[in-house]
């Protein structure tokens, strides 16, 4: 490789702006990849990290380069059999030494091929949300629920779990803000849609949850939401805690534990996935790379290039419901 430095968004200290700074292009060791980054995506899971305290200091220590999923082409083998079979490859994979670059490194096995018709854009949000919605129809499934509730449903995360969950006989009642949330959501098949801000969200809450029986809850905001939801929801129901865009910690009355018999667990995609069976891993990503151009697709709202990097994170924050936007490190 004639080049030895790629351009890249580097965190000196958490929660301060992202620098555009010249690396050397990282090696890959035995059983891993370097791949050239085509295209990332801003997550919410990146921008906690970025802020730091909320996730453990083992994710990511600063300084570091962020960034958590992308795709892109293998350009080198660290030596193995896997790895060396992937050059040349074009691949969608999770983790590593940080994507907000020109190039990264993984293990060989942390990849997912993807197809020609397949865009790099799309390839790039292969993990994040798809295989999430994927691991919450399995908790579902196992539960033998036909009904659940979503928070922050205008999400992305949120529009692939109503496709998704649709297309498999579970119901969603999905909870927005606002009411152009209601109108992306109403787009994608909805028929369920609360707005937490009316008066009578509660009531209709626990209305709802009641006919369908819908006893588990998947929430994105967290603080004293949580509580608010499981208060209205049938006795014996869970909260899977999968984000915490309140900031604030979970609360809920012990009146709903002792008596209702309520629960609140955490649900996170990589602790999911490394706790099923190699079969089901096997399984759940066929379906990914079956879906991603379906029911799994993700709306993307922009690219930017890394030079862009920290206004296109403002751009993500002031309106999340919009559609990702894609960094392009080649640009």
């Amino acid at each position: 490789m004639e080049n030895k430095y790629m351009k890249c968004l580097y965190l000196e200290q958490f929660d301060q702006s992202l620098i555009l700074k010249q690396l050397p292009i990282p090696n890959p060791k035995q059983g891993e990849i370097l791949i050239r980054v085509e295209a990332t995506p801003i997550n919410p899971s990146d921008i906690l990290m970025m802020q730091g305290g909320v996730y453990p200091t083992q994710y990511k220590n600063v300084p570091f380069i962020p960034g958590i999923e992308a795709s892109g082409v293998v350009v080198q083998s660290g030596g193995g059999e896997l790895a060396d079979s992937l050059v040349n490859q074009r691949i969608a994979f999770f983790g590593g030494s940080g994507t907000y670059a020109q190039y990264a490194v993984i293990n060989a096995q942390q990849c997912l091929l993807i197809d020609d018709d397949v865009s790099f854009n799309q390839a790039a949000t292969s993990f994040v949300n798809p295989l999430t919605v994927i691991g919450m129809l399995q908790v579902v499934n196992e539960a033998k629920v036909k009904a659940v509730v979503n928070s922050a449903a205008a999400s992305a995360l949120g529009r692939m779990m109503v496709r998704y969950f649709k297309n498999n006989g579970v119901e969603v009642i999905n909870i927005v803000r606002r009411q152009e949330q209601a109108d992306i959501l109403k787009q994608e098949g909805a028929t369920i849609i609360l707005n937490q801000t009316n008066e009578d969200f509660l009531v209709s809450l626990e209305k709802i949850t009641s006919q369908l029986n819908a006893t588990i809850f998947f929430d994105a905001i967290a603080g004293s939401f949580t509580g608010q939801v499981l208060s209205r929801m049938p006795d014996n129901s869970t909260a899977y805690v999968y984000g915490l865009l309140s900031g604030n910690d979970c609360s809920i009355s012990p009146r709903e534990l002792i008596f209702k018999n309520q629960r609140i667990k955490g649900f996170g995609m990589s602790s999911w996935f490394s706790s099923i069976s190699p079969e089901l891993q096997k399984t759940s990503l066929f379906k990914l790379k079956k879906l991603i151009k379906s029911e799994l697709r993700t709306e993307i709202a922009s690219e930017q290039s890394l030079e862009q990097g920290q206004s296109a994170i403002q751009q993500y924050l002031d309106n999340m419901s919009s559609g990702k936007i894609i960094l392009k490190p080649q640009l």
